[in-house]
């Protein structure tokens, strides 16, 4: 199983980049599947908020709170540890496994077991709809310095991202 990750700020293009991605690799016949560290703090909005977990605008404040808190409970790479658990049972039912929506470097570093290929979405559109305090938070900023991804995909167009993803396909012989 091949694990990509896609990082990148709010409303960078992650989603579309993995959607893009998805449909380039099952077109090749692989299984895939998408899916997000947030996925349980979703949840958590969909069961406390009624948040339908697709509805835009997204409850963000809530997302970062929750996410905060849980990390101050249970620890700073917990969302890690559940998707690694989420990991082990994907690998028995698909081919590659997309993360669309990695924000913190130890989301980054701590799947190595999984030799993962890093994709950083940058939104050179700036068309955020971001308070400034959702903006500020660290989830927006964690990665600004970090430099080990293996690509950078700027979203300029949707062609532009397709051409540029089908390129990262073939050269990692997904």
């Amino acid at each position: 199983m091949k694990v990509i990750l896609i990082a990148g700020r709010a409303r960078s293009g992650k989603t579309k980049a993995a959607y893009i991605l998805k449909d380039i690799l099952e077109k090749k016949k692989e299984k895939v599947v998408i899916t997000e560290y947030s996925k349980y703090i979703k949840l958590f909005a969909k069961d406390l908020l009624g948040w339908d977990m697709i509805s835009e605008p997204k409850p963000r404040t809530f997302l970062q709170e929750m996410g905060e808190y849980v990390r101050s409970l249970k620890s700073d790479i917990y969302f890690v540890e559940r998707m690694k658990e989420d990991l082990k049972i994907y690998e028995h039912f698909v081919d590659v496994v997309i993360i669309s929506d990695v924000r913190m470097p130890k989301e980054l570093d701590e799947l190595q077991e999984f030799h993962p290929i890093k994709i950083k979405v940058a939104n050179t559109l700036k068309s955020y709809d971001l308070t400034k305090e959702q903006e500020a938070h660290e989830t927006e900023h964690a990665l600004d310095s970090y430099t080990d991804f293996d690509y950078i995909l700027e979203n300029k167009s949707e062609e532009e991202m397709k051409e540029i993803l089908k390129n990262i396909v073939k050269e990692n012989e997904l």
